[in-house]
């Protein structure tokens, strides 16, 4: 239970906020209230969900903050045509309101200072101070926790894989794999679990490795599952051949639904009244090995 809790983190977030950008900029207390507001709510979206700049400026383009006020009207042709294109027809005329384009340009001006203080503010504090996550339990609550803190998680976690069945490869060797590029390579992550970590790999996706040379190029590597398509095969005609070869094994849902079937339509077929059926889900230690 190592992570920050969202207000935690608006609360950082705020701080650093107050402490870099200029007052002026903030505006007025009720102009605080409704930006910390919209950054909590940012803080606190769930995974796969958006947040756009509307939301952003939620309750903020009816205060704008007062430096918006001292910026001046350009009688320069080039700023009319700026303000108007897409907006009025007097771009054409080369007549234009003066007010309708000083309210034009506060409320660009203050959308773009908003997309900047969220985009290149807010946001980079959070990757830089911060590891966000999913849960095992959790998936779709997104957690905080303090870049020192998941160091500590991630050392134990590394310490434990080293201490069971895994070894960190030198450069020479991991060198000489990718230049075979007999095997497939994949991402690996660390998803928390109650008093754990779990190992998380995209088997899927091909991997992004550096070339170490002086052109500093990268490529990518064919992904694990890619690399044992000619295995799986293999199996599957030995399983094909020879049912009980492999046991129990399956190689993908679609065999887990002919078993269920199979298993339902006997126990249908052999008995007048369905006995009790129990299934029992265990966590078996190493799985994933």
């Amino acid at each position: 239970e190592a992570y920050c809790t969202h207000q935690q983190v608006v609360s950082f977030v705020w701080a650093v906020i107050r402490s870099i950008v200029p007052p002026d900029l903030l505006g007025d207390r009720s102009i605080w209230r409704a930006l910390r507001l919209n950054i909590s709510k940012f803080v606190g979206l769930q995974r796969f969900e958006m947040f756009d700049l509307s939301q952003c400026l939620h309750r903020l383009e009816s205060s704008q903050p007062p430096f918006l006020s001292q910026i001046r009207i350009s009688d320069c042709c080039c700023y009319k045509l700026w303000v108007c294109i897409g907006n009025c027809s007097c771009a054409k005329e080369g007549s234009c309101n003066s007010s309708k384009s000083k309210i034009r340009l506060h409320n660009r001006l203050f959308r773009h200072w908003i997309y900047w203080l969220f985009s290149s503010l807010v946001v980079p504090v959070i990757s830089n101070y911060f590891y966000v996550t999913e849960r095992q339990f959790d998936k779709l609550q997104v957690f905080y926790y303090p870049k020192p803190v998941w160091m500590k998680l991630a050392d134990n976690a590394t310490v434990y894989l080293k201490e069971q069945n895994y070894e960190q490869l030198n450069d020479a060797s991991y060198m000489s794999i990718i230049a075979k590029r007999r095997f497939g390579f994949s991402r690996v992550r660390f998803l928390p679990k109650k008093n754990k970590m779990r190992i998380v790999a995209n088997t899927k996706a091909p991997c992004e490795i550096k070339a170490y040379d002086q052109n500093k190029r990268s490529f990518f590597v064919k992904s694990v599952n890619s690399s044992l398509k000619e295995l799986h095969a293999i199996l599957r005609r030995v399983k094909d051949e020879n049912p009980y070869a492999l046991g129990s094994s399956v190689f993908g849902y679609h065999d887990v639904y002919q078993k269920l079937y199979r298993f339902h339509q006997e126990i249908k077929g052999a008995l007048l009244m369905v006995p009790s059926v129990y299934i029992v889900v265990g966590d078996v230690s190493k799985a994933f090995d």
